[in-house]
């Protein structure tokens, strides 16, 4: 295992794959790249979603290495 695979993820990990409002409130559904998850954020900015989205990321702690074991099952 390289040493990069388990750490935090980036936000080169993450894209935003829809912007929509919500009670006049703008959301951000964020995926991390090559996977099945996505985050429902409510933020201001494409910035602030996926900095929103690297801090959720981080509490439920997602890593590198979680994210290639993922790809690996959704690939099979």
């Amino acid at each position: 295992m390289e040493v990069w695979e388990s750490m935090e993820i980036s936000g080169e990990d993450l894209q935003i794959v829809e912007r929509y409002l919500f009670l006049d409130k703008a959301r951000y559904r964020v995926q991390v790249k090559g996977t099945n998850i996505v985050f429902n954020i409510q933020a201001e900015s494409d910035e602030e979603a996926i900095r929103k989205s690297l801090e959720l990321a981080s509490r439920v702690g997602l890593t590198r290495d979680l994210i290639s074991e993922i790809r690996k099952n959704i690939q099979q």
